[in-house]
């Protein structure tokens, strides 16, 4: 019997996320029918500014869910007060980094759409309400 999911979830790595994001799946129906997770700094950040082989990677285990388990929707979660945006930017509101990680976000979607049109791409905005990830409060932006 082959293995298959309807999804695939690009997160970013960071541990914060984890207790509530795990809960939020579990009552989110945004995952029926299973999920593999691409967990890696900033998301889909390495896809519009990594190195061609991070790219390249980032590229291949997406192939993998798409192609070998037939996920049919990507979930690309981005969050605030991300480290892997702190890195490279000097963001002066939550506004102004909420946009910049938007502009990506649509970045990656072009650039997994040009190899994958057959998905469909959703966007997830997590907003920390606290520094350690108790209060997370999840947003579907449907695309």
């Amino acid at each position: 019997m082959p293995h298959t999911c309807k999804n695939l979830l690009i997160r970013c790595m960071d541990f914060r996320l984890y207790k509530k994001t795990k809960k939020w799946i579990a009552e989110s129906d945004l995952f029926e029918g299973g999920f593999d997770v691409i967990s890696i700094a900033g998301a889909g950040k390495e896809l519009v500014d990594g190195s061609e082989e991070v790219k390249n990677n980032l590229m291949k285990q997406i192939g993998i869910s798409v192609d070998i388990h037939q996920a049919k929707k990507i979930i690309l979660f981005h969050h605030s007060d991300c480290g892997a945006y702190a890195l490279d930017y000097k963001f002066s509101s939550l506004e102004e980094e909420k946009e910049k990680q938007f502009e990506d976000m649509k970045k990656v979607k072009e650039v997994i759409l040009e190899k994958y049109p057959e998905v469909k791409v959703v966007f997830v905005w997590g907003e920390l309400k606290d520094d350690n990830g108790d209060k997370i409060e999840f947003e579907v932006i449907s695309t």
